[in-house]
């Protein structure tokens, strides 16, 4: 990952450290004043934010470090384990968030929050959903899945303040309602633990070397075939180590063929597939004869008029 990458990595997680700093004081301050306690359990999940950016801020000096002797494949898996960092924080909000909402429906006193509460929702909802637009863009820019979860963290705390705004305009049309806001706080623990489901699961599955990307095998085949030297391409293996992938496979060309020109061939189809694929960063090819023994797509057969080679 270039410098400008890296420098774009940190200067958009600023740039949300600040504002959920900003977010969780007013959410909080306000919660406590208007006694919401769903405000409350929103600004505790902004400051859960800022858990998440200094994860962020010192996981991508790793990740984007380049390859070396202890990590030849490069440093991509510290960005997993700072998506899963993420996703446990996520749920470990999202459950207290729960507990703090179930234990204050039991109890005996009731709050009303008022429009003071609403204010700060919806300033709330507004800020983290152009943050989350922003960080998601940025994201997509440098292709990091870690700077892309962190968007989703945002847009979780843009969501977590809807039901919070309508919990206090109910509360206000229909004050003997009393479970609303609480009721509302379990709602926020719902989206909570759901963004931490969709970041953790992904990264569970780099991490136990799930499939990469379960179109990429179609996406290779089908440049394969504008080759006509390839005769087949199979065994395509794929892992994801961050936001990059690795790919290995056997290509099959004319047994005749001399190694120079099997060994041209192959490296034009990697540099092609480099630059087709965008999070592919490297590609291990092992050459075979198109022969009966290797041919695996188009198998030989004795009774199908195909000559054995």
């Amino acid at each position: 990952m270039s410098k400008k990458a890296v420098k774009l990595i940190q200067k958009v997680t600023w740039v949300g450290s600040i504002a959920n700093i900003a977010l969780a004081f007013i959410k909080i301050t306000i919660g406590k004043l208007t006694g919401s306690q769903a405000l409350i359990a929103d600004g505790v999940h902004s400051f859960s934010d800022l858990v998440t950016d200094t994860a962020i801020l010192i996981g991508s000096r790793y990740w984007t470090a380049p390859a070396d002797k202890e990590h030849p494949y490069g440093h991509g898996r510290f960005e997993t384990l700072t998506n899963i960092f993420i996703g446990f924080i996520l749920a470990i909000v999202g459950i207290g968030i729960g507990w703090d909402s179930l234990y204050s429906i039991s109890s005996e006193s009731h709050s009303e929050p008022g429009m003071l509460a609403f204010s700060a929702a919806v300033v709330s909802v507004v800020v983290k959903e152009a943050l989350y637009r922003w960080t998601a863009i940025q994201a997509k820019t440098i292709n990091s899945r870690a700077l892309y979860a962190n968007a989703w963290h945002h847009r979780s705390d843009a969501l977590s303040s809807l039901p919070v705004a309508i919990a206090v305009i109910a509360n206000y049309f229909f004050p003997t309602f009393h479970y609303l806001d609480q009721i509302a706080a379990l709602i926020v623990t719902a989206m909570i633990l759901k963004a931490s489901f969709e970041i953790l699961w992904p990264a569970i599955l780099e991490l136990t070397e799930a499939k990469a990307d379960s179109d990429i095998e179609k996406q290779i085949q089908a440049y394969a075939a504008e080759y006509k030297d390839i005769k087949e391409v199979h065994e395509i293996r794929s892992r994801r180590t961050g936001s990059t992938i690795l790919l290995d496979f056997h290509l099959l060309v004319d047994p005749e063929m001399s190694v120079e020109r099997a060994h041209n061939i192959t490296e034009n189809f990697k540099i092609h597939l480099l630059d087709k694929l965008d999070e592919v960063v490297d590609i291990i090819i092992h050459i075979e004869p198109y022969n009966c023994e290797e041919r695996m797509l188009n198998p030989c057969c004795d009774d199908c008029g195909d000559k054995k080679e």
